[in-house]
């Protein structure tokens, strides 16, 4: 058997639990003001759309207000 150098950082290695399942690391949760933004924003809540806007919001504090303009008048 021979071994294959790829180089530094080629491939991850997962480690894996008891039973041979992969754990992987969960990523961030959305919070409930951005929940409760997109649900009031979008038709379909649970989307990937939504929850992309949604953590966006909750990660970016001028996401999502109206700063940009305002109230059009005359138009």
């Amino acid at each position: 058997m021979t071994r294959v150098n790829l180089g530094a950082g080629a491939c991850s290695v997962r480690k894996m639990a008891k039973g041979g399942v992969v754990k992987m690391k969960k990523g961030g949760t959305i919070c409930p003001e951005g929940k409760a933004w997109a649900k009031r924003t979008f038709d379909t809540y649970p989307s990937a759309y939504a929850n992309l806007a949604a953590s966006k919001y909750c990660k970016d504090p001028n996401y999502a207000k109206k700063s940009k303009g305002g109230k059009r008048r005359g138009r």
